[in-house]
């Protein structure tokens, strides 16, 4: 007895490609992942930014009433994050960065439109 052969449902394809391909894009980490030296002395006095796989990032400025700055990021481009961050020393103030890394790997922290840090990545020891 021949039975009639069922085709392959696209939702089928679907349920199996979507979650499939999350799975391998979540497992590249974002270029801005790590940790960077600034380039310079900068406005904001940052000497180095880590950036964790985690989405978890922190800094420290030269600044008073910044002090460190505890932060968390999403991708928000390829080569763009953007991070939430908060002040130690004024828990309940939210500031936003900006994170871009360039081709030339150098990257750009921004704050309000303006650069306010440039960083390389930091050498491993």
């Amino acid at each position: 007895m021949n039975y009639p052969s069922r085709p392959v449902r696209k939702t089928s394809i679907l349920l199996i490609a979507i979650p499939l391909s999350l799975a391998l894009s979540a497992c590249s980490p974002h270029p801005g992942s790590g940790n960077w030296q600034a380039t310079d002395g900068n406005r904001y006095g940052i000497e180095k930014l880590a950036v964790h796989f985690d989405g978890k990032a922190e800094f420290s400025t030269a600044a008073p009433e910044t002090a460190d700055m505890h932060c968390f990021w999403g991708a928000t481009a390829r080569d763009t994050a953007t991070l939430q961050c908060t002040p130690s020393t004024d828990p309940e103030r939210e500031v936003f960065y900006q994170f871009t890394v360039g081709d030339d790997g150098f990257a750009e922290l921004s704050h309000d439109g303006s650069v306010v840090a440039r960083f390389r990545k930091a050498a491993m020891h």
